[in-house]
């Protein structure tokens, strides 16, 4: 980029009613490097690391290291039940008090559910676990909202994919790094039951310095990007208005289609924790835990390097990666479903230590699970970008998500709530989604990134909406 190139006066509109917001030009040969894309999706990924990534951590250890995960399961499944609340009103929310703030608010809530499993543990409190989820669900509902819409609003465009690895990368790290942190303090527990509570006071540590992290964030009119192009958020400042604009997304075809799919997409993540919990000794749920992040890092990334990739079309990359990610999918499913048939046709129930036979191939299916698991999630996020139309949808659209997924969550923590239903039951709950969401997703990605009956090799840039209006036909 050439010195004496200038950043234009960068504004984010909004739709009638609403006030614009606008900052002075400045000088893109001396980008403020707290500006610049990378440092604010890199304080996105911060929190996704002590925020989320620590809560897998600790729910990766199954039943959030809890002995039993059934009552832990009920009650993530209040969490998500407010979440999906949230999500409706969120984006009111956010056009009031901004990205920003909604990011900090939306970090207070982890932490007091970290410290409700400690009490829950040490103590047997099963209220102040219950009263901290309903805390978290509502805060954390905006967290989920918000850092999905930044990453997808903030990026360049060709870069969103390799960001989006970045991003849920960093999440993935804070699983790793608390699966070990875990498997340090109780690598000498060869039984099964609850982990060591000196982990707990770990991880609320951590996370309790999230909105301090989070109050790092620019403002969406204040980011530099490489390419000079402009990040614009378009939302209305009255609920009544915000609303409308939501069931309007809501109601588009593409996004009625692709539904069943982000329900889907988060199903199984309640069955491969309480399988972790019932099936493994505290040790090897760390160890698993452990060894699982380390996949899909690996996966994440070289999904989204393959999504930024030139060389093929859009629409080709959206297809091949569909299909693959699909065809693993359904081979997990088969998988899972054979291993417990056959634990559960056991005279006692098994439970595996890393050193006992058998555990290799036991423990592949949580591990495979979880690389499955976010390759979909990757995946989703880059699929909504494609079909996103103008800055407002960019929020709108991750409301819809975390609120589709947030409903998907809440039922299934739901259903493996209940100590009599078998493991195998969810895995064919699960496996039923799955084959139900294919068919109408498929009918939105093989549109994906075509234009005026022409294949394109780069994503329509989706601030300008009579551009992007044709990235799908």
């Amino acid at each position: 980029m050439a010195n004496n190139l200038s950043l234009d006066k960068i504004d984010v509109t909004l739709e009638e009613g609403t006030t614009p917001v606008s900052r002075p030009p400045e000088s893109l040969s001396k980008r403020t490097w707290y500006r610049t894309t990378f440092f604010n999706v890199s304080v996105v990924a911060a929190c996704a690391f002590i925020a989320p990534g620590l809560w897998a951590a600790i729910n990766g250890l199954g039943a959030g290291g809890a002995a039993s995960p059934y009552y832990v399961n009920t009650a993530n499944s209040v969490i998500f039940v407010l979440q999906f609340v949230i999500c409706i009103f969120g984006t009111w929310v956010i056009a009031k008090v901004g990205l920003k703030w909604a990011l900090v608010m939306g970090m207070i809530g982890f932490p007091i559910y970290a410290a409700s499993l400690y009490t829950h543990v040490k103590y047997s409190n099963n209220w102040y676990l219950m009263v901290a989820c309903v805390i978290d669900g509502l805060f954390s509902g905006l967290f989920w909202l918000t850092e999905g819409a930044i990453v997808l609003a903030y990026p360049e465009k060709h870069k969103r994919g390799k960001y989006l690895a970045y991003w849920l990368a960093c999440r993935i790290v804070g699983q790793m790094i608390g699966g070990a942190v875990s498997l340090g303090v109780n690598a000498s527990n060869n039984e099964h039951g609850h982990i060591s509570v000196d982990t707990y006071l770990i991880f609320i540590s951590i996370q309790s310095l999230g909105p301090f992290v989070a109050a790092c964030l620019s403002p969406p009119e204040k980011v530099q990007r490489s390419d000079l192009t402009r990040v614009k958020i378009f939302l209305p400042k009255s609920i009544k208005e915000e609303l409308k604009a939501m069931w309007r997304l809501l109601c588009r075809k593409e996004i009625l289609l692709l539904t069943p799919m982000i329900f889907q997409s988060v199903f199984s993540e309640a069955f491969f924790s309480t399988y972790n919990a019932t099936y493994f000794t505290v040790r090897s749920r760390a160890l698993a835990s452990l060894v699982a992040s380390c996949c899909v890092i690996f996966a994440n990334f070289g999904l989204g390097f393959f999504l930024d990739w030139k060389k093929p079309t859009v629409n080709t990359r959206a297809i091949t990666a569909f299909v693959l990610i699909y065809a693993f999918e359904a081979s997990l499913y088969i998988y899972a479903m054979i291993v417990c048939k056959e634990y559960e046709g056991m005279n006692s129930k098994p439970v595996f230590d890393w050193s006992d036979p058998g555990f290799g191939r036991g423990v592949c299916v949580y591990v495979l699970m979880l690389v499955g698991f976010n390759l979909m999630y990757d995946y989703l996020y880059w699929l909504i970008g494609t079909v996103n139309k103008d800055g407002g949808e960019i929020i709108r659209l991750s409301a819809i998500i975390r609120g589709i997924e947030s409903c998907g969550q809440a039922i299934s923590y739901g259903i493996n709530s209940i100590d009599t239903f078998a493991l195998s039951g969810a895995v064919a709950v699960n496996l039923s989604f799955f084959a139900a969401c294919i068919i109408p997703a498929a009918f939105v990605i093989w549109k994906v990134g075509i234009v005026n009956g022409v294949k394109i090799h780069a994503i329509v840039q989706d601030e300008q909406p009579e551009d992007a209006d044709r990235a799908i036909s």
